[in-house]
């Protein structure tokens, strides 16, 4: 007498095992690559689109991206600059710091400092720095605008704007990396208008999310960057000494 399967309604022989279970899971594991690639490929459209707007209208690129969906590629984006901040960090040192001392104190100082050894670390350290102070900077301003200040505040939100408008200051970090070769004085004004432009686009962008009055909003981003600073230029760095 034929049997069939209890599950998919095959029909089998004698002893036979149906095998629609493996090929369910093949199934499902097939459809979690496409999803998973699907998600990637989102991902990098999302990070070109920032990149193509943030220069052109960056408080409308922020506050496009500035969702709870796009929390995770916020994150990345803010990762990708603390990296190219640490390789800025580590090519300065080796590189930068000699065109100093020798503008200032001669080629015999200059090239002193350019002998000097620098340990790769110093990449990851100026990354982790670069990382504290995204993190540090937007859990302040949700705090100070949302549970202190009542406004509407999302941490999610937040960490996707402060990613996306870190994007800016990728491309200009890598323009400062070249300009590590060509001129100190040259980098120093791209790192300085880079932080101008950061420091701008990040309070437009907050104010439109959150709605917090714009006189208000000032002493908000007074407070939340003084700590900042404090927390990354003086606090961390003693402890990883």
């Amino acid at each position: 007498m034929a049997k069939f399967c209890t599950k998919c309604g095959k029909k089998l022989e004698d002893g036979q095992k149906c095998d629609c279970d493996k090929k369910e899971v093949k199934e499902v594991t097939e459809e979690r690559v496409v999803v998973a690639s699907a998600t990637g490929n989102d991902m990098v459209n999302d990070y070109i689109s920032v990149l193509k707007g943030i220069f052109v209208s960056p408080i409308d690129t922020m506050k496009n991206f500035a969702k709870r969906s796009k929390f995770t590629l916020g994150l990345i984006m803010m990762v990708i600059n603390s990296l190219v901040f640490g390789l800025f960090v580590f090519l300065f040192a080796k590189e930068g710091i000699t065109g100093l001392m020798t503008a200032m104190y001669g080629k015999t100082l200059g090239s002193l400092a350019g002998s000097a050894d620098v340990e790769v670390k110093v990449l990851f350290i100026a990354a982790l720095l670069m990382m504290a102070f995204f993190l540090c900077l937007g859990g302040l301003l949700h705090l100070i605008s949302g549970p202190i200040m009542k406004k509407e505040s999302d941490i999610k939100r937040t960490y996707a704007l402060i990613g996306a408008s870190s994007v800016l200051t990728t491309v200009t970090t890598l323009v400062a990396i070249v300009c590590v070769y060509i001129n100190f004085w040259l980098m120093l004004i791209v790192l300085l208008v880079s932080g101008v432009l950061y420091m701008l686009t990040t309070y437009h962008g907050f104010t439109e999310l959150t709605k917090v009055d714009k006189n208000k909003m000032a002493y908000v981003f007074t407070i939340a960057y003084g700590i900042t600073l404090f927390v990354v230029v003086y606090l961390l760095p003693k402890i990883f000494s």
